[in-house]
Parts: structure tokens; sequence; C-alpha cells
């Protein structure tokens, strides 16, 4: 549950900050953000930037251990339970 952010051309690390919960599944960067999710199905949103800003945290009622997916705009989430679209 540790993120970390690494400048590539040097290799200096920016930042690198514990998140909540455990993880199984990879990262996913879209639209300017990243998203963690955690075995227990919390969300955690930061911003793909040189500094450690978190947006949003959002719980799902579900175990995720997959990773999410994009496709036509959309953020797919196979859950234990349920397969969710997420859109804006």
């Amino acid at each position: 549950g540790i993120a970390r952010c690494i400048d590539v051309p040097t290799g200096h690390l920016q930042w690198k900050q514990r998140l909540k919960g455990g993880y199984k599944a990879s990262p996913l960067a879209a639209d300017g953000r990243i998203y963690f999710l955690s075995i227990d199905g919390l969300c955690t949103v930061i911003s793909a930037s040189p500094r450690f800003d978190k947006l949003v945290e959002n719980k799902l009622d579900d175990e995720t251990v997959a990773s999410p997916a994009i496709s036509n705009g959309r953020i797919y989430i196979r859950g234990r339970k349920n397969l969710y679209s997420l859109a804006r």
C-alpha cells in the first residue's frame, strides 16, 4: 500500500505515500488522474503530478482484486459480486 512518484530522467523520488488498505490490482492512469483500487473496494484517486494530491476516496460495497479497465470513456471494475461501469 505504498505509492511512489519517481522522476524518470533523474530517478529522483518526488514523493512516497502510504495508502489505506491492501492491494493486488495495478493502478490505472487516465485523464490526469491515477486510480488505486484496494482489495476492500476502496478507490483512492490522486492527481498525476510531481506532488502528492489526493483528490477523493470512494468505497464500493464489494471486494476487488482485478485491475480496473477503460473503454469508451468508462471505467470498469470487476468486484467479487458485481461488475461496475463508471462514467461522468
